[in-house]
């Protein structure tokens, strides 16, 4: 077996994340992320949940004070003292404070601001009591303008960020399909048992690491697990359509080369994606891996209680040695059948064009079953 500190898990997008934490919870293994934030401690999230807490709770002053003014709507530090110390002097709750703008004492624009943020909250506050509760998240995401506000930056984090809010409301998908009696407040209990947690420290030494693959150069692990090895996933759908396939197939090569001994790739026959369920088929990448050496095992599918493993595992060790090749000459593929190599480049890859279809595919001399032929 593997210590925790042996074992990594890889993925290509951080919004991934979401349900690998969930799973390794609810198994109670220790774990931690590098490169980021885990899950529920990542900003968008906290912002996401605070709404919530907000709508479940109107005292929640803590929450109130976190969204305030997220996304940006002119209420500054100085509005918020202003309301709380109003709020203290008259016995009543912050929330209750937003209904008395002119009274606490607030500018003209900063009045605007706070009555247009209570009536924000009372409206959602309504659509709560109707609504299931991804719908309600959705409708938060909407209406605050947090998405707007992601979108607009048209930067890759933003990209990142609206990424990790799509999963937030993917979970809360899950949930609504699988609790017994959804609701809002049991939704909030629900996820504070995961991120409660993500408060303290991380003080064991035999955490499982989990990370993207951007991360993984240069760190090797003894076992190393790469999840949703997926057109669409990996390759990204963004690489797919911009022609980075080419960068995406080098990932995926420093992926498989992080592990010593062990290496298991999966794939899901479907999952839940972006609000709907997808049936991706599997990564394009794994074609090139060599057959013979690959171990193929069916696994039950996984739900908010009962998490299983994704469809599918590979597991596999680099060929030992691999045939001498150069341009112009035949070889055989033990699933794409016979081509031509068209290229060779450094670092072990090699272009083939592919008699079959015509189609000229790059594969990694380390894993792909070729042979040379006369």
């Amino acid at each position: 077996g593997y210590s925790g500190s042996e074992i990594a898990i890889f993925y290509r997008m951080n919004a991934q994340s979401r349900q690998i934490e969930q799973t390794l919870r609810l198994s109670q293994i220790d774990y931690q992320v590098i490169g980021g934030p885990r899950f529920y401690e990542r900003a968008e999230v906290k912002d996401a949940i605070a709404y919530l807490q907000v709508l479940d709770n109107s005292t929640d002053a803590i929450s109130l004070l976190r969204i305030a003014n997220r996304p940006r709507r002119a209420i500054g530090d100085t509005t918020l003292s202003r309301l709380v110390s109003y709020a203290d002097a008259h016995g009543i709750s912050l929330h209750e404070a937003l209904g008395h703008p002119e009274e606490a004492g607030l500018a003209k624009a900063a009045v605007k601001a706070v009555s247009g943020l209570k009536n924000l909250l009372d409206s959602l506050r309504s659509a709560a009591q109707e609504l299931e509760v991804p719908e309600l998240i959705q409708e938060v995401l909407d209406r605050t303008g947090t998405l707007e506000a992601y979108e607009a930056e048209r930067t890759i984090e933003a990209r990142g960020r609206i990424e990790n809010l799509e999963a937030f409301v993917d979970g809360a998908r899950e949930y609504q399909q699988q609790a017994q009696e959804p609701t809002l407040g049991s939704y909030l209990q629900e996820i504070s048992l995961f991120s409660a947690q993500d408060d303290l420290d991380d003080v064991e030494v035999s955490n499982v690491t989990l990370m993207t693959i951007h991360n993984a150069k240069g760190l090797e692990f003894r076992a190393v697990f790469i999840v949703g090895v997926e057109e669409e996933i990996f390759p990204s759908s963004r690489s797919i359509e911009e022609q980075g396939i080419e960068e995406e197939r080098r990932l995926f090569y420093v992926g498989i080369t992080r592990a010593e001994e062990r290496l298991v790739l999966t794939h899901a026959s479907s999952r839940l994606l972006w609000g709907r369920t997808t049936h991706n088929l599997a990564s394009r990448f794994l074609d090139e891996l060599p057959g013979a050496q690959v171990e193929r095992e069916r696994l039950r599918a996984s739900s908010w209680r009962n998490y299983g493993t994704p469809a599918q595992t590979r597991d596999l060790q680099p060929k030992s040695d691999h045939p001498a090749l150069s341009t112009g000459d035949s070889v055989r593929h033990g699933t794409l059948g016979e081509g031509v190599v068209t290229r060779m480049e450094a670092g072990g890859l090699v272009t083939v064009r592919f008699a079959a279809d015509g189609s000229e595919r790059k594969l990694m001399l380390d894993y792909a079953p070729l042979e040379r032929i006369a």
